[in-house]
């Protein structure tokens, strides 16, 4: 089975990074009455409008420049989720410096007149480097609080406290929590010639070049509590998976006395590492520990198995195999036993990433010499086209709610990160537009869980 030329030759080294520090956060004394519920049904689904407002200066933010942080990311993120419309601030009425936030503190007529469904209210109490946070979220139609939260932490933990709010505000107006305080590391040639790996929050902010050597860095993959990441690297001059644990700074050489290794994927709780190993012409997988040792041995055949996924709960596998004539995607139980075929539209399937509920896998699929996104219940059946043949579509990730895919594509060019909304296939967001070429996206879980 011949690979993508964009897929490339696997190869992966990496340096430590530092995801953002946790936030403390507590929920201020109970809401009113349940929340209205929302749903987005398709392409020309009304959004509902949000007025985020300013917060209100309780002391040591008099320039507002902390409250604008909120605020301005609050807003993106809000914007991103493809669920609100934000109402341009200039049409407020309140000035939220003379107004209250609590309920009863301010008329809920200012905001009904200027059409919006929500309002965000808030306060920020700012004291050295100690920020004390409150925001509410207010249905304007019913006059009622639907939920708040107080966070605390320093002036640069902001803007992730803005990420945690923007979650919370849909999963108290649509019931599933959002993906925003989250990861998403990509490929980029932006720094020259060489492929290295970034990260970066799903707004577009705190963009960080996690590799920077002389060599090339593809498929970054995280474990659930995101202080992981599985590569393959051919920095010690032979082609091995290294396990970086970020929070114990450490990393750990995986390599197979069985043959070369060329990619692998690490489960959701860390323990559990897919590698492709190849020998021979044939490529196989190998189901090893944390530390490196062999499990046991999961394919066996004298073709082409590739691309491993490890479902969320740790009992499935998805993979690419060619034992059917052409690259397919099968499944077969991680502890042992016999993998079955789910894909049969496109003679070339491949990339195959579980859903978090782990009852759908999303894939690339070729047609025309190029590839288009696809989804498909894990029991087989019909498969669904997500984007529309416009560009090469490639490497699709997961959102942690399973609400959203990041995936790469050429429509602009060049290849870029895009978000779309599952459930309605729109775009709602280029996630990278530097130079060069941006691929290979993997979507963490939510930060500190």
């Amino acid at each position: 089975m011949k690979r993508s030329s964009t897929a490339g030759a696997i190869l992966f080294a990496i340096v430590w990074f530092a995801m953002l520090l946790p936030v403390s956060a507590q929920p201020p004394p109970a809401a009113g009455a349940g929340p209205l519920r929302m749903t987005i049904e398709g392409p020309g689904s009304q959004l509902s409008t949000i007025a985020v407002s300013g917060l209100k200066n309780l002391g040591g933010d008099d320039d507002h420049r902390t409250s604008s942080d909120f605020v301005t990311t609050l807003r993106r993120n809000l914007d991103l989720s493809g669920y609100f419309r934000n109402i341009d601030p200039h049409a407020f009425i309140e000035d939220p410096q003379t107004s209250g936030f609590e309920l009863g503190q301010f008329n809920f007529a200012d905001w009904r007149s200027i059409n919006s469904d929500f309002v965000v209210k808030g306060s920020i109490a700012q004291e050295s480097s100690s920020i004390k946070l409150t925001a509410y979220l207010y249905d304007v139609a019913q006059q009622r609080r639907m939920m708040g939260k107080n966070y605390t932490g320093a002036p640069g933990d902001v803007r992730r406290m803005a990420r945690r709010f923007a979650d919370a505000v849909l999963e108290a107006s649509t019931g599933q929590k959002g993906p925003f305080d989250s990861k998403l590391a990509f490929v980029s040639t932006r720094g020259g010639r060489f492929k290295e790996i970034y990260t970066q929050s799903i707004d577009g902010e705190d963009l960080f070049k996690l590799t920077d050597n002389p060599t090339i860095n593809l498929f970054p993959s995280f474990d659930r509590t995101t202080n992981s990441v599985l590569y393959l690297s051919y920095k010690s001059m032979e082609p091995s998976l290294y396990l970086a644990d970020l929070k114990a700074q450490r990393e750990i050489k995986l390599g197979s006395p069985h043959g070369r290794v060329i990619g692998g994927t690490i489960s959701s709780d860390g323990t559990r590492v897919v590698a492709a190993i190849e020998r021979n012409g044939a490529t196989n997988l190998f189901l090893l520990a944390r530390e490196g040792g062999e499990l046991r041995q999961l394919t066996d055949g004298n073709g082409i198995n590739v691309s491993p996924a490890i479902s969320p709960d740790g009992s499935m596998l998805a993979f690419t195999s060619d034992r059917s004539g052409t690259p397919q995607i099968w499944v077969m139980p991680l502890g042992g036993g016999a993998a079955r075929r789910i894909t049969f539209k496109g003679d070339y399937n491949t990339t195959p990433s579980y859903s978090p509920k782990g009852d759908r896998i999303v894939y690339q699929s070729r047609a025309k010499g190029r590839f288009d996104i696809w989804t498909i219940a894990l029991a087989g059946g019909t498969p669904a086209q997500l984007t529309d043949g416009n560009g090469s579509n490639e490497y699709p990730s997961w959102s942690p709610d399973g609400r959203y895919i990041a995936f790469s594509s050429t429509r602009s060019g060049h290849s870029q990160i895009y978000i779309m909304m599952v459930s309605n296939r729109k775009i709602i967001s280029t996630l990278t537009e530097g130079i060069g070429n941006d691929s290979c996206p993997a979507w963490s879980w939510w930060l500190g869980e």
